[in-house]
């Protein structure tokens, strides 16, 4: 299966570590992950702020794992954050979470999340 990745020269350079396009060739398994929490995996919710969201990256992995894939497989990342304060500490536990890897991503701040202890929520889609 082959993701191909690119920048199209109409467009600006990314602002981050992004692709602006990812196209998933015909026939591909296609993953549609729920948002990830940082939820452990006995149901307990992380209170800490950084470890929530390094929980919350961990979770991308696995679910993205669980599904037979790699995050070289991620095309898409949807990151939802109740704050602006952790943000560049998100973006390195992402950066350590995919490798380097540079699906679309969209990072939106949110008034709050399900529970208003959760700061970060991450939706994931994926293709192998």
């Amino acid at each position: 299966m082959a993701i191909t990745r690119s920048n199209p020269p109409t467009l600006h350079a990314p602002v981050g570590a992004y692709h602006h396009v990812n196209v998933v060739e015909a026939g591909s398994r296609i993953l549609f992950a729920a948002g990830q929490i940082g939820v452990r995996a006995d149901g307990a919710l992380v209170r800490d702020r950084r470890a929530q969201i390094e929980q919350a990256w961990r979770n991308v992995r696995s679910v993205v794992e669980a599904a037979g894939m790699t995050h070289r497989d991620i095309v898409r990342l949807t990151v939802y954050m109740v704050g602006t304060e952790d943000v560049e500490f998100s973006r390195e536990c992402r950066n350590r979470t995919i490798d380097g890897e540079k699906p679309g991503s969209t990072l939106l701040f949110v008034a709050g999340l399900a529970d208003p202890e959760m700061i970060i929520e991450i939706d994931v889609v994926a293709a192998a």
